[in-house]
């Protein structure tokens, strides 16, 4: 049976061995690599999430998603967050996930979904995160957070025309080599970059790119791969512009941190 004594010894040392990965990571000026969180959004979802990211994280995401282009092609702005160069104090970029809290930004493109999110799995914001750069832009867009809603299915046909004349900034789609998995509109969405030898450049969010954690990044995608395989291509030209209001406003009141989570309850 452990005891306390043994319990506090070892989270001691997990503290002092992440601190000194951390340390390696930025001396060699290398991002570290980690596993990203694998449990739900918070019950009481918001638009930055009252846990548990940090007040000060919660200010920088804002300002980064403020300074987002708008009325710009989905390829602009996507390369804006893709460029963000921009940390949290524990070294973690703000265009990737978080190995402990939630990183707002993600949570952030949420907003241009019908529902806030993809229940019981944080990786799934692909068509989240098109979806808000569409939005951004004034363009038509599925407003959901569902990749298969940018497809051809039972559920309509899709965003945009079809296209076999590809350009880059045109919408790639990849279903589910499980057809249940696919009906249940599951695969991946991201910005069409190049053709490649065996499948494709592509620019999006929820992309590992050889680490362990998801980011915004181009990285190549088999046309048919493990997990998923090639469905289509998307038009971008062919999607329509919209006249909606769609900003993150500076002034908005900022959800506060629960008691639970300021005592890193849900954040560790």
């Amino acid at each position: 049976m452990i005891d306390r004594r043994s319990i506090l010894r070892m989270t001691i040392a997990g503290v002092i061995l992440l601190s000194k990965q951390s340390l390696f990571a930025q001396e060699h000026n290398e991002e570290g690599d980690y596993q990203e969180i694998r449990t739900p959004f918070p019950t009481n979802y918001r638009l930055f999430g009252t846990c548990p990211a940090l007040g000060p994280e919660e200010d920088q995401a804002r300002s980064i998603l403020d300074a987002a282009p708008v009325g710009k092609t989905l390829l602009e702005t996507a390369r804006y967050f893709e460029g963000l160069k921009i940390k949290n104090s524990e070294d973690h970029m703000y265009n990737a996930q978080w190995p402990t809290r939630w990183n707002p930004v993600i949570v952030g493109f949420y907003q241009s979904a019908k529902y806030p999110y993809w229940e019981g799995d944080t990786t799934a914001w692909c068509a989240a995160f098109i979806n808000w750069c569409l939005r951004r832009g004034g363009y038509q867009s599925t407003k959901s957070a569902s990749s298969g809603s940018f497809r051809e299915s039972p559920a309509g046909p899709g965003l945009g025309t079809i296209t076999d004349n590809p350009k880059p900034g045109d919408i790639i789609v990849f279903r589910k080599i499980n057809r249940q998995e696919a009906n249940a509109g599951r695969g991946h969405v991201g910005i069409y970059i190049a053709k490649a030898p065996g499948g494709y450049m592509v620019l999006g969010g929820n992309q590992k790119a050889g680490k362990d954690y998801s980011s915004v990044n181009t990285t190549f995608l088999p046309a048919k791969g493990s997990e998923n395989m090639f469905d289509s291509i998307r038009s971008f030209d062919s999607l329509q512009k919209v006249n909606e209001e769609f900003s993150i406003t500076s002034s908005k009141p900022k959800p506060k941190l629960s008691a639970k989570c300021a005592k890193g309850g849900l954040s560790h």
